[in-house]
């Protein structure tokens, strides 16, 4: 039995899983930010009775010895190799990968982007995450940087003195907070998108947003070719979503298109469990 670990912006889930997939029982907690200690200090209490850990995590990680290179959430876990640290207090093998790339190994192998030549996995969370799938593999890079479009870089004045990173402009946690601001909601998933269904503020908001992903999704297309443009994260879930990007990447299609062949795009199918089964591929394919 393994033990499974998704950290994330707010909560972090975890599973126990069986080798070939199955998932015996999941539950979260909030991700504890408070220090190094309590964070792996309630990973440990959670790994009895398990054979290994396999953990799934936003920032630069090299996924094979295990240093964490960057990651602005945990700000303490810098430089620290979360890998073998884990593995002395535990004494269990211990892997560990991005979050957007666990995700799709996790669609790879048992979801919407199985047997997919060319693909683009987009993470919509408390950031926003890619993985690039060329040639039927996840491409890598020495500084661990490839498809990491949420740093990209996008201008806030026509004059381009003011900049803003693609992730943090255009994350789901940017959407409720926009969404909340105008409508005066309740800060929440589920009462932002009651609230796109009927104020029209919070529509031509939720409209602009898409259009924003679509954009990127237009433009990626056309220096990768993509077969399939899959979306993660919570807001996933909700077909609106899905359905509103795809009306906006049409339109763009409509009036810049340039070539006959169009990606498609669709929510992931696993959603929130797509990182769960992906560190669980990932530590399976990895570790002997």
């Amino acid at each position: 039995m393994y033990l499974v670990i998704d950290i994330g912006g707010t909560y972090t889930k975890y599973g126990y899983y069986h080798q070939n997939g199955e998932c015996l029982q999941h539950n979260k907690y909030k991700t504890i930010k408070t220090n190094l200690d309590d964070f792996y200090n309630k990973i440990v209490s959670l790994s009895q009775n398990v054979n290994a850990i396999a953990i799934s995590m936003p920032g630069l990680i090299d996924n094979q010895t295990g240093m964490i290179h960057n990651i602005t959430l945990l700000p303490f876990l810098n430089k620290h190799n979360i890998k073998e640290e884990l593995e002395q207090r535990t004494k269990l093998k211990v892997s560990v990968e991005n979050d957007a790339k666990c995700a799709t190994l996790g669609e790879m192998w048992k979801g919407n982007l199985k047997n997919i030549q060319n693909g683009l996995f987009i993470i919509l969370g408390s950031g926003i995450g890619g993985t690039i799938i060329f040639n039927g593999k996840i491409l890598t890079s020495p500084h661990h940087k490839v498809g990491e479009i949420g740093s990209i870089l996008m201008p806030l004045d026509t004059n381009y003195q003011q900049m803003t990173n693609f992730g943090a402009n255009n994350n789901a946690n940017q959407l409720i907070h926009q969404i909340s601001q105008q409508t005066h909601c309740l800060k929440d998933g589920y009462t932002t998108f009651e609230m796109i269904k009927k104020d029209k503020n919070a529509k031509e908001i939720f409209k602009t947003y898409c259009r924003q992903i679509a954009f990127m999704i237009y433009n990626l297309d056309y220096i990768l070719d993509l077969d399939v443009v899959c979306l993660g994260g919570g807001i996933s879930e909700q077909n609106i979503l899905i359905e509103t990007i795809q009306e906006e990447f049409i339109s763009l299609r409509t009036q810049y298109k340039e070539d006959c062949h169009e990606p498609i795009i669709t929510a992931c199918k696993h959603h929130n469990e797509a990182n769960l089964l992906g560190a669980l591929y990932h530590h399976l394919q990895t570790i002997k």
